[in-house]
Order: C-alpha cells, then sequence, then structure tokens
C-alpha cells in the first residue's frame, strides 16, 4: 500500500501527539515545582527577621544583662485582652494598681536580643506542633506565648481547646498549634490530674514516664520544665512500681536526689524515644520565687508582698533559687544523646520580686477578697508570674533560639 505523499499514518500521528502531550505535561510539572519553590523562597524571606540574623545565643550570654524600665514599650498583650489569660495569674484584672512591672525589658550586656515577631513565629510554626510540658508555670509560659500570638489570628480561624491534662490553641491558616500538657513532675505522679493540695500526701513514680511520653511522639518542638513542685521543704515519697498497686511502699528521698532520679528517667526516655527524630527539645531553667524579703534586705518586708521593682544588685542569687538542681540537670542533659537547648530564665528572673502575682490572685476560682490582700503574710503568691509579665521575656528569648 502506499503512502500518501505528505501524510503520516494515523498510529505514528497519535504516537507523536501522545509524545508531545507527555512532554508538556513533565514541563507542566516542573513549572510548577519552580513556582511553588520560588513562592516558597519568596514567602520566607518575606518573613526573615532581620534581628535574628545578627542573633547569635551560642554567642551571646543571655543571663548576663539588667532590667531596664521603659514606659513606652508596647505590651504584645494584656489580660484584660487576651482572652486565654487564667485568673490565677491576670493581677490587673484581679486589682493590682500599679503597673510598673509591665515595663521592664531584659537588655542583655554583649548583644541585643531580638524584638519578638509574631507573625515570624508562627511562619516557623506553620505545620508544626509546638508543645509545653510540665507545671502551673511552665503553663504561664504557653499562655503568654499563645497570648503573645493570638492577636494576629483572625478570630475564625483560631481555637482553644483546653482539658486538665492537655491544652491546644490551634491557628488554623498556618496549620499549627501551640499546647500545654500538665506534668508537674515529668514523671509520673498521683498529682496528674486531681492535685493533691496536701504536699505531704504526694507520690511520685520516679521510674515512669512512658504514659506522659506517649503524648509527646510526633511533637515538633518541645519545651519542658520541672522545679517548684520539688521544692516543697518535704522528703519526696518515691515509689517503685505501678500506682495499680497501690501507693504503698514508697521511699523517701530528698528533693535534690529525687530530681535526680525522675531527670534521669525522663532523659533515659528521650534519648530512646527521640534519638532518631527530627523533634527539637528545650528546656527552661528554674522559675525562682521570692518568699523571703531579707533576700534583698529588706527587713520588714513580707515576701513579694507591694515591691514594685527589680533587685538592682548584679549577680543577685536568692533562696528560692537552688543550684543545686540546676547541677543536676546540666549534668545529666551534658551526657544525653539527644542535643537539649536550655532557655536559661532563672538569674533574670531571680531579680524580679515584684513581677509576681502576690495577692492579686486567686483561690479556687475565687479573686482574693480585701481580707485576703490584706494578709500577705498568708496570701501573697510569691511563686507565679503576672502575665503580661516576666513570662514574655522567657518567649522572647525562646523565639531567638527558633
Amino acid at each position: 500500500m502506499k503512502i500518501p505523499r505528505g501524510r503520516l499514518p494515523l498510529s505514528i500521528m497519535v504516537i507523536v501527539i501522545c509524545a508531545l502531550a507527555f512532554t508538556g505535561l513533565i514541563f507542566t510539572e516542573e513549572l510548577r515545582k519552580i513556582t511553588e519553590e520560588k513562592e516558597k523562597q519568596s514567602n520566607e524571606a518575606r518573613y526573615i527577621d532581620e534581628d535574628k540574623i545578627n542573633f547569635n545565643p551560642k554567642e551571646c550570654r543571655l543571663d548576663k544583662g539588667k532590667w531596664i524600665f521603659n514606659s513606652s514599650s508596647k505590651l504584645y498583650y494584656t489580660d484584660l485582652n487576651c482572652p486565654y489569660v487564667d485568673i490565677q495569674v491576670a493581677c490587673l484584672r484581679n486589682g493590682r494598681p500599679d503597673r510598673d512591672y509591665l515595663f521592664w525589658e531584659w537588655q542583655l550586656d554583649d548583644c541585643i536580643l531580638p524584638e519578638f515577631n509574631a507573625i515570624v513565629l508562627l511562619e516557623k510554626l506553620r505545620g508544626k506542633r509546638l508543645m509545653f510540658v510540665g507545671d502551673s508555670l511552665q503553663r504561664g509560659q504557653w499562655q503568654s506565648l499563645v497570648c503573645m500570638v493570638e492577636s494576629h489570628i483572625p478570630f475564625e480561624k483560631k481555637s482553644m481547646n483546653r482539658t486538665t491534662t492537655l491544652s491546644v490553641f490551634r491557628a488554623m491558616e498556618y496549620n499549627a498549634s501551640i499546647e500545654f500538657y500538665w506534668a508537674p513532675f515529668l514523671v509520673q505522679s498521683n498529682s496528674d490530674t486531681k492535685i493533691i493540695s496536701d504536699i505531704s500526701k504526694r507520690i511520685l513514680r520516679v521510674d515512669s514516664i512512658s504514659k506522659h511520653g506517649q503524648h509527646w511522639i510526633g511533637v515538633d518542638i518541645l519545651v519542658f520544665n520541672t522545679y517548684v513542685w520539688w521544692m516543697s521543704g518535704y522528703k519526696i515519697k518515691s515509689l517503685w512500681g505501678s500506682f495499680t498497686n497501690g501507693e504503698e511502699g514508697y521511699e523517701e528521698f530528698d528533693a535534690v536526689m529525687a530530681y535526680r532520679i525522675g531527670l534521669k528517667t525522663w532523659a533515659n526516655w528521650i534519648d530512646s524515644n527521640l534519638n532518631q527524630t527530627n523533634t527539637r527539645i528545650f528546656f527552661t531553667t528554674a522559675s525562682p520565687t521570692h518568699m523571703r524579703s531579707l533576700d534583698w534586705n529588706r527587713k520588714h518586708g513580707i515576701r513579694c508582698y507591694n515591691e514594685t521593682k527589680p533587685v538592682r544588685k548584679r549577680g543577685y542569687w536568692g533562696s528560692g533559687s537552688d543550684k543545686r538542681i540546676m547541677e543536676v540537670i546540666s549534668s545529666i542533659v551534658e551526657r544525653m544523646k539527644v542535643p537539649i537547648t536550655f532557655i536559661n530564665i532563672t538569674q533574670l528572673s531571680d531579680y524580679r520580686k515584684d513581677g509576681h502575682t502576690s495577692v492579686y490572685t486567686e483561690t479556687e476560682g475565687i479573686v482574693f477578697t480585701e481580707e485576703q490582700k490584706a494578709d500577705p503574710q498568708n496570701y501573697a503568691d510569691c511563686i507565679h508570674w503576672c502575665l503580661p509579665g516576666v513570662p514574655d521575656t522567657w518567649n522572647k528569648i525562646f523565639y531567638a533560639y527558633l
């Protein structure tokens, strides 16, 4: 059969057309990938924090500096406009009359701490889970960070779900969550759900952490803390074995020994379960208390009550910061396989005797009465921090590391 001159067989034409279509499809896909990559690079460039480019935490001592009063500094939020601040730490809402504690800024000696940028942080968290783990002080840091970003997110694109153990704030547009997991000792205890108010009846299972740890697997950024619950002044009752077998047969250790055992359990779990993951892990150092006004030479003071200014003496270290605990955690962390970054807040917070909730707090969800406020010896809370306040600075340091 003769093929007409200038014409191709139908089968060859089909093959040529399919080849051209396939080539075009490949080109289109490659073009799409290139475009998406350029858009990604453009977005990243758009949200670069210039301050952070010039900041190297390895060359900067974040604990070396001083508090500078700046009455013109802009607050990231207040406890009056952020709906997520617990009544326990909402000092303005609870009637605190002075406001100077809101305007102290931590100024470093040898470098500049980057200014916090909520949008940059949210971009860093895009598609990720960030979880704070620990006690009520860690919950305060979590609330602080949520309040520092939530006003930048439209109402319909954010949500909060709070439970006894796990609380989750979601930024839907960023597919990101900022979470808090309650574990005051990190290891298992009988205060993990319903808190045992009688300190003498608290019991730890110092060799068990997997019950909590199962909730940490798959989290992109973990921030741990545990300190003040160990500093009760009592011997720590430590149980070996399951609580299902009852709470008898415990041993009693002094706080430092119990802390060492508990932190080793935590470190072993981290090394065994997170060693091959991309999870970034931080540890917030001890949050100091200010229970003894003689520490800052105020003979007739009552704890932190009526304190309105930080301690000005450089290198001040009060009785509410136990260096033995700091040494325990540093000695354990340096032997871990998984890298841990410290958010070193102890020294800078030790100066801030003015930052606590004092009598501007609550008990069982009810704000202190005027009679209770007039009795600071019995009611002043010199453990927890007002929000806004000192925990905002902790988060600025955390932000600088991200």
